[in-house]
């Protein structure tokens, strides 16, 4: 299924203590021959990714390779079926994409797919893998309902992009027969999160407060420690991650098919 992993907060500053913290709570998937692991975040309102090859890492945990990130939004992949170049989280301009499951059966349709495609979204995709697809799908909706310009887009059109646009993934490989699609899907565009799934489990977790940072409990002799000790107490985020609720304390599966939105507010709304 994949590594999926997607967490938008009140305070960047914090964000590696909640990437620790989630690093020890979420199950990693068995390691794959050619596993990529990409983070991508948000820096001076741009964009940015981080991806590294599995073997060069000392641990497989998104706080290896995002500890030193501090974003309010970040999203983080573990892929095994891509090179590294095509691996997500997937980026244009401000916007993020991330997915967990099988969106191979997408790649026969590659020359379908590329051909809808508006021209200056096709130039950026190459030889694209089944998720670039996919991201490339979406794009192409956000265009045509002018939104992919646009900071400020009200959620739930850009929900209606995502739902549209996994509904038209599941028709095309249904019509070709190239194999049910099972896969969850996450964009952002720095303000808010979108999260979809399509047979596979996703879940979503309110965090209210941190209990330390990475090294361990703040330093009372430390001249800030009140202000980090408040700081941590004020932390909240809502994070998205793939798998099943079971044996995870406060997650909560979310629905097949459903399209779940993430405000800037940490507002959670089923579309």
């Amino acid at each position: 299924m994949g590594y999926l992993l997607g967490t938008i907060s009140n305070d960047a500053e914090h964000m590696p203590s909640l990437l620790f913290s989630l690093s020890n709570e979420l199950e990693v998937p068995p390691s794959a021959v050619g596993e990529t692991w990409g983070v991508g975040y948000y820096a001076d309102d741009r964009a940015l990714i981080i991806r590294k090859p599995a073997e060069l890492l000392n641990r497989r945990s998104v706080f290896e390779i995002g500890g030193e990130v501090k974003s309010r939004i970040v999203v983080a992949c573990a892929q095994s079926d891509a090179t590294r170049d095509h691996s997500p989280p997937f980026r244009f301009r401000r916007w993020l994409f991330g997915i967990s499951g099988a969106l191979a059966p997408l790649e026969a349709l590659r020359p379908r797919i590329m051909d809808k495609l508006p021209d200056f979204v096709r130039t950026e995709m190459g030889e694209a893998s089944g998720g670039e697809l996919a991201f490339g799908m979406l794009l192409a909706d956000l265009h045509r309902a002018s939104l992919l310009d646009d900071s400020l887009a009200e959620g739930a059109a850009v929900g209606g992009a995502l739902g549209r646009t996994v509904d038209t993934i599941n028709r095309l490989t249904a019509e070709a027969g190239n194999g049910e699609v099972k896969a969850g899907y996450l964009v952002t565009n720095g303000r808010i999160m979108l999260v979809a799934r399509s047979g596979v489990p996703l879940s979503w977790k309110l965090q209210e407060g941190l209990e330390g940072l990475p090294e361990g409990p703040p330093d009372p002799a430390l001249t800030d420690f009140k202000q980090i000790a408040a700081a941590l107490k004020r932390f909240r985020a809502i994070a998205v991650a793939a798998g099943p609720p079971s044996g995870r304390s406060g997650w909560t599966e979310i629905g097949e098919s459903q399209v779940l939105l993430i405000d800037n507010k940490l507002q959670l709304s089923p579309l």
